[in-house]
């Protein structure tokens, strides 16, 4: 969902994630619908879908996605994500932790104009936004230099959203055409050239709570035999466009 003001996002939640295919998705949305709503921004759209774009950001040894593919209890991923290619729309400076089991979230709305920067360390002006960004800001530069962190691939997929008719903080999305492409630029762009369309077999279905799992999301996954797997974009992405992170040796 994009932020509509300044305010930095701080938040933690239980995110489940099952590769489906795409009849499955079909039935396990009609089977929900009598619990959702849109979600707010996919309401504009046809279909409640979207564009998402995200540029994600690691060492040169690709640290980042290492511990991913070795299912660290305790990781996080950089990413800096746009939902259009509009100048005057802010992007969003993402760090997003897994916890053992939790993902914790922080994300930063700042001008687009000042990635750049941004991306090699180096401070920028926020104007009188500056006392709102500026903690997480500070930590997302800090963790972008522990880790000589710099652009490594794009990734852009469409995504199908709703969240819960009573419950708003509830979330279920389907994701679907995920594209990327190897890059070096500080540049987030939904419509680059030369987006390649990956072999993911299925759907992303996503499943998204802060506490407990309701009991009508909870029946929907037994009814349907889902089963939860590890599916990381970026690492898919990673290896789909030629690279390689190799797994520490035990």
């Amino acid at each position: 969902m994009v932020t509509r003001n300044i305010t930095p996002l701080v938040m933690q939640r239980y995110e489940c994630k099952y590769l489906v295919p795409d009849s499955v998705a079909r039935r396990v949305y009609t089977d929900l619908a009598p619990f959702l709503q849109s979600d707010p921004h996919a309401a504009r759209f046809p279909n409640n879908t979207y564009a998402i774009c995200s540029l994600y950001l690691d060492g040169l040894d690709l640290a980042l996605c290492r511990e991913t593919l070795e299912g660290n209890a305790n990781r996080f991923k950089l990413r800096v994500r746009s939902y259009s290619d509009d100048p005057t729309k802010p992007v969003f400076l993402e760090i997003k932790r897994r916890r053992t089991g939790i993902v914790h979230k922080t994300r930063s709305p700042v001008a687009r104009h000042l990635l750049p920067r941004i991306l090699t360390g180096r401070t920028v002006d926020l104007g009188p936004c500056g006392a709102l960004l500026g903690n997480a800001l500070a930590e997302f530069t800090r963790l972008l230099l522990a880790t000589s962190a710099q652009p490594r691939v794009l990734v852009r997929y469409d995504r199908e959203a709703y969240v819960g008719a009573i419950d708003t903080s509830v979330r279920v999305t389907f994701d679907r055409n995920l594209r990327a492409l190897r890059t070096d630029r500080p540049d987030v762009i939904v419509n680059a050239a030369g987006l390649q369309r990956l072999p993911v077999r299925g759907v992303v279905l996503e499943l998204k709570f802060n506490d407990r799992c309701p009991a009508w999301l909870l029946n929907v996954v037994k009814r349907h035999n889902l089963r939860r797997t590890s599916f990381s974009k970026y690492c898919i992405s990673i290896e789909g466009t030629g690279a390689r992170a190799m797994r520490a040796a035990p």
